[in-house]
Order: C-alpha cells, then structure tokens, then sequence
C-alpha cells in the first residue's frame, strides 16, 4: 500500500474522527431511547367481558408469576365499556420465568386472563371472559364427558389405573356448588382405592373420592377442562361404570396382561405409547351404556404337533376347492363322495368352521368359546374316523 500524503491522512483523520463521535452518540443515545420505548409499551390495554357484551364493574387484578414466586402486582377498576389499562413493572420473559396475566372476580368466581410472555403481546388487547353463574342442585348436574381414556396396568394381579376426563360445559353460565354439594358426580369402578389426583385445569383440593364417586367441587365455565386421577383396582376382570354417553372413550391395556375383551368396545391395535411400552387399544364412539366390561378370554386354540400335518391338509384342501371355482366348475355345500362322517368330511366342515369364525372379525368370547369346542369335536371325530 502507497504512503498518504499530508492531506489525504489529515482528512482521513477528519473522517475516522467524526465516525467515533457518531458511534459514542449512538450509544449513549440508543439505549436511552429504546429503554423509553419499552417503558412506553408496558401498558397491558384489556377488556373485561360477561358473555358476549362488557362487564361493566369489577376489579381488574394484575399478577407477576415467575419460578419461584406469585403476587400481586397491581389493580384498576373496570370502565363503563368493560376497559382497563394495567402498566407492568418490567419486561415480561418467559425464558426468566417472568410472566404476567389478569384476573378479575364476578359473582363470588375468580376468571383469569391468558399469559403475557412477551412485550409484543402488549400490541393486542387483552380480554378476560367472564360468565353469569347457575347454582347446581345438591347431586350436581350432567356435563358431556368429551373424553375418556382409562388407561390400565397390571401389578400383582390388581390394576393400576390412570383415568383421563375432558368434560364441557355445553351451557352459557359457570355452574357452581352448593355449601354441601356438588357440581358434578360420577361413579368410578367398585373397589377403587389409593386415590389421587393427577395433572389436569383444575387444583387437586377440588376433586374427590366420596362413597365409590367421584366429585368435582370446582366452579365449571362454559367449555371443556381436563383432569387426571389415579387409583388401585383389586379386580382385574371388572365392570368400569359408564352411564351417560361418552363421545369417545378408549382403554389402552399395558402389556403383559392377562388375556380379555373390553364388552362395550372394539379392538383397534397394539400401540407402543413410549419405547418399551406397548399398549392394547379398545375404543368406542358415543357409548351409551350402563358399563363396560373387562372379560377373560382363553388362549387360542394350538393344536397338538401330529394334527399339524391334518391342518396343512385342510388348507391344501381349501386351495383345492378355490382352484375348481377359479376354473368355472360348481359343486354343491356336501359334495357327494364325502359324506359328513367320513374323515374327508369332517376336515371340511373343520374348514368351514374356520372359514365362518374368520369372517366374524372381532367375535366375542362366547362366540369364540363356541368356535374351539366345536372344532375340537370336529377334531376328535376325525381322530375317530377310519
């Protein structure tokens, strides 16, 4: 590179000179206003609704939630149009655990507000939806169950279960309890013990085991809320109480368990739910019924080892059969030459047999119980026949 002459370094110097000072500006500057932008967004700007129009009075509460700590923060009564406006102390971050939401009280119930995580959500308004309230009757009242998933496993011959419930509220009003009684009620499976409840929108104090029911006490808003609870049944094959309709119900049976069928609902598949964890799915649409029930059911019929060669003959037999069809020929249910006793016979009525029990799909276990003492009669005269 060339030397600068004097006076392309002096401006050169000028120029340098003048970039530092704009620098130093910016950033003595820029945070300043920046900061004063941000403090002029912290405003929570919201609407506080009853229904479909403006909750005209209220108190407005605001809350600061992080890791380890929530309080309140700050409140403001509702305007004539349902508005409020909140300033936050600081900017919200979820990554810090710095959260905020609203809250507000309407006829003795408590309606909270979504999260705020971030200051752009400060561009949008911020509602809190409330409702008008209906005062159950002492036994509570019938909420669609949306959901239901029991799921079961097998420890020293009791089961373990986990029963998941999505109710709605398919009304207009948030339904409250009595002093003494409940906002909805209903049965779980005789016997039910160690009860606990799990995950779910609702707090643990406001569901309970009473006399084999289960009873919620929580305020119910119109829409659907979740819970989990948890119990020990003793016996394994079981009635699970079902009254009411259930818009979709599913049982995922852990395995190894014992052999059953689910009376009430259909198998659908083994589904492996985490690695290690497979599960057999039974599941209904709209069941209306008293109860399902968990049945024992034998292990499939094996044949003994010399039948093996009797089997593959029925099967040759059958292809056979499908061959003369595929070629145009008839012949009739009995073909003559083979008369039901014979032991040709006999191994075609064994194969009808399979054939009529295969196209049942998903028999019950009395119909499967039919099935294998017929065909082991079948078998026996077989045995029998010259």
């Amino acid at each position: 590179m060339g030397a600068l002459s004097p006076e392309g370094g002096r401006a050169t110097r000028v120029r340098a000179a003048f970039v530092a000072s704009v620098v130093a500006l910016s950033a003595a500057a820029g945070p300043a206003r920046v900061s004063a932008q941000v403090e002029a967004n912290l405003i929570l700007h919201g609407t506080a609704l009853l229904g479909d129009t403006a909750l005209t009075s209220g108190t407005v509460v605001l809350h600061h939630l992080t890791t380890t700590t929530q309080g309140e923060v700050d409140s403001i009564t509702v305007a004539a149009d349902g508005s409020f406006s909140l300033r936050l102390p600081n900017v919200p971050d979820r990554a810090r655990g710095g959260v905020f939401f609203a809250s507000i009280r309407h006829e003795g119930v408590s309606y909270f507000g979504s999260l705020v995580t971030t200051a752009s959500q400060l561009d949008s308004v911020y509602s809190i939806q409330t409702y008008d309230t209906l005062l159950a009757p002492e036994q509570g009242v019938d909420l669609q169950i949306e959901i239901r998933t029991v799921f079961l496993e097998a420890v020293e011959n009791r089961w373990r279960v986990t029963d998941v419930f999505q109710l709605a509220n398919m009304g207009t009003r948030t339904v409250v309890t009595r002093e003494t009684g409940a906002v909805w009620r209903y049965p779980l499976a005789v016997g039910a013990t160690e009860f606990a409840v799990g995950e779910g929108d609702m707090t643990p104090e406001v569901i309970d085991l009473e006399n084999g029911d289960l009873v919620l006490r929580a305020p119910m808003s119109p829409g659907p809320r979740m819970f989990v609870v948890r119990y020990m049944l003793d016996d394994m094959f079981t009635s699970i109480p079902t009254p009411g309709i259930v818009d979709q119900f599913e049982v995922l049976i852990r395995e190894p368990a014992p052999l059953m069928e689910v009376e009430g609902l259909s198998f659908l598949a083994r589904v492996e739910l985490e690695v290690g964890s497979t599960y057999r799915r039974y599941s209904g649409q709209s069941v209306d019924l008293a109860s399902i029930r968990l049945v024992s059911i034998d292990a499939p019929f094996e044949p003994p080892v010399e039948w093996v060669a009797v089997v593959v003959g029925t099967l040759l037999a059958g292809m056979g059969l499908f061959a003369l069809r595929a070629s145009g020929l008839s012949f009739s249910r009995e073909p003559s030459g083979a008369p039901a006793s014979s032991r040709h016979g006999l191994l075609l009525q064994v194969a009808r047999l399979d054939d009529d029990f295969e196209a049942q799909g998903n028999p019950s276990a009395s119909a499967r119980t039919t099935y294998e003492r017929r065909r082991e009669g079948l078998l026996s005269r077989i045995r029998a026949a010259p």
